[in-house]
């Protein structure tokens, strides 16, 4: 599930920066057929800012769909898991102190 909410994460902002992009390359052709008003628009776009601001939209969108009370649950689940490998890693580093300080 995660892969796939990164996967779609990924089309949708590639799907927005080629649109931009195309947008982008368009510009010097249509500023020949529209206004003064909406060249002047037009000028002032820059291709990053608009790629960096496409990017932090998608992600505050994908946050926005998390279900934060589920997070301290999985967290405490997560560690309930990995009970063992914390003490085995914990012995480790106790013995590690006792050789390096010794």
């Amino acid at each position: 599930m995660f892969v796939r909410s990164v996967l779609s994460f990924f089309s949708v902002l590639a799907f927005g920066i080629m649109a931009a992009a195309a947008a982008f390359a368009l510009t010097p052709w249509l500023s020949q057929h529209v206004p003064d008003s909406v060249r002047s628009l037009t000028e002032g776009l820059q291709f990053e800012s608009l790629a960096i601001g496409l990017g932090l939209g998608l992600t505050l969108g994908a946050v926005g769909r998390c279900n934060w009370s589920d997070i301290p649950r999985r967290i405490v689940t997560w560690f309930l898991v990995r009970e063992q490998k914390f003490f085995y890693y914990s012995l480790i580093a106790v013995c590690a102190g006792v050789l390096v300080f010794y």
